[in-house]
């Protein structure tokens, strides 16, 4: 575990930096762009036309971030399959992903439904169990509601942080299948 976590530092932390590098500049962009608009809604409040440009570039602005972080992480998984760098693992992914366009789609959809059923859930069985032990536990409590509320979100954001985890192993085991198929299992 070691010698691979020195391989990861010693060759792969260039490109890492540089995937960062690239989701950093877009989201100064946005930041850049909203304090903007801002500016300029505060100035101006009656100008719809503005107003819909503003509202259209936040949209090419927030599908641009979603895109590129989409690219990066799919980029890292290659990064760590074949030990390239940045950009021609970006490119080997997003050449991977066109030719398996139906089987990344329908695999992203079901991980997406599995996510937010474990999120539901940890979320659901967190704040039951919440209810069960303030009821038995503290009879004198009259609303147990509250705090299962507050452990429900707090179990969301834990839920959310393990089963991401879960979404990037099995958008890597697709890579994997899918390298090997490409590549004729050798």
């Amino acid at each position: 575990m070691f010698r691979a976590m020195f391989w990861g530092l010693w060759y792969h932390l260039g490109s890492i930096a540089f995937g960062s590098f690239i989701i950093a500049v877009i989201t100064m962009i946005r930041v850049v762009f909203e304090y903007f608009a801002q500016q300029y809604e505060a100035a101006n409040k009656e100008n719809i036309v503005m107003k819909a440009v503003f509202c259209c570039i936040r949209c090419v602005l927030y599908c641009l971030d979603k895109y590129i972080k989409f690219i990066t992480k799919n980029a890292y998984i290659q990064i760590a399959l074949q030990s390239g760098n940045f950009c021609s693992s970006a490119w080997m992914s997003f050449y991977l992903m066109v030719r398996h366009a139906g089987r990344f789609g329908s695999a992203s959809i079901i991980g997406w439904i599995m996510m937010m059923l474990g999120k539901g859930t940890i979320m659901a069985l967190s704040g039951f169990f919440t209810i069960l032990m303030i009821t038995y536990s503290f009879p004198l409590v009259q609303q147990p509601f509250l705090p299962a509320i507050l452990i429900a979100l707090v179990a969301y954001v834990v839920g959310s942080l393990f089963l991401s985890i879960f979404s990037f192993s099995c958008t890597t085991i697709m890579h994997c299948f899918l390298l090997d198929e490409d590549t004729g299992g050798s």
